[in-house]
Parts: structure tokens; C-alpha cells; sequence
């Protein structure tokens, strides 16, 4: 994975070069976890790769892999230091999904009891079980799955 890959006008590239505002927590040759400007609460940590991705479908698996340790070893810290009830691990791609900075960032929020963040899930609605059939026929094709039986529900 190279760390030479920044995007012109890009808020976490600039960041990643130690060009940008941040309060850095810790980095890896391959990620950088820091405080966003405007954290939820304390313990909200953004985790991102160095080099920039935009987002998920711009991620390859070596990426994927240092972004997901890092994230893990973020949840444990925000864990030990300001215990929560719960935690988020969010990550979002495309405007419609709220992604606001186009360089792929993973958040890892600590969760309290009435706390100010939203709910994430909207509440159970029936749904059609021929569309759920053939969508996962077309994703098992898409993933080049073979069936397996044992996890069949049908």
C-alpha cells in the first residue's frame, strides 16, 4: 500500500500529510486515527487510509484489512477510556448515505443512554419475500457463491 497517493483538494489527504487540522490519536504506515472537528462526544474517532480512497467500492482488500485493525484497535481504546454502553462503527459511501468528505473514514462513536445521536434504523416494514429471494440469488451470483445448503432458509 503506498502512502503517496493524495487527491488535490481533498480535507483527509491534507490531513494524512500532516498539512491539515487534526487531532491525531495514532497512525500506521497505512491509517491515521484522529478526532474529528466536531466530535459527537469524546471518545468519536475517525479512522481513514493514508493514501485516498474515495470510498468503499474505491477499496482494496490490503487497504481494507489495515482499516479494519485499526478500527478494531480503536474500539477497544474508546472501550478502556470512556466506557460506554454501546459503540457505532459507521462508515458511509455516496452522498445519499451522508458521506460528506469523499476520502473513505470509518467513525467509531461511544454510545450512552440518550445521548444526541439519531437512530440509525428505521422501523421493521413488511417485506416481499419473492424480492428478497432474487436478490439473494443475484448476490450469491454476484459473489460467484456457490449454494450451500446449511445456509439455506428458504
Amino acid at each position: 500500500m503506498s502512502t503517496e497517493h493524495h487527491a488535490p483538494d481533498c480535507v483527509f489527504c491534507e490531513v494524512a500529510a500532516g498539512a491539515g487540522p487534526a487531532r491525531v490519536v495514532t497512525g500506521t504506515a497505512d491509517t491515521l486515527t484522529f478526532l474529528p472537528l466536531e466530535p459527537v462526544h469524546p471518545g468519536h474517532v475517525l479512522v481513514m487510509p493514508r493514501r485516498h480512497v474515495a470510498d468503499i467500492w474505491d477499496l482494496d482488500e490490503a487497504t481494507a484489512a489495515a482499516v479494519g485493525t485499526a478500527v478494531l484497535r480503536a474500539a477497544h481504546a474508546v472501550r478502556a477510556v470512556h466506557r460506554p454502553e454501546g459503540l457505532n462503527v459507521i462508515q458511509s459511501s455516496g452522498a445519499v448515505a451522508t458521506q460528506s468528505v469523499f476520502h473513505l473514514h470509518v467513525h467509531v462513536v461511544p454510545r450512552y443512554t440518550g445521548d444526541r445521536m439519531p437512530r440509525l434504523w428505521p422501523e421493521p416494514a413488511p417485506t416481499d419475500a419473492d424480492r428478497l429471494d432474487d436478490s439473494v440469488r443475484r448476490l450469491r451470483a454476484a459473489l460467484d457463491v456457490p449454494r450451500d445448503p446449511s445456509l439455506q432458509h428458504e
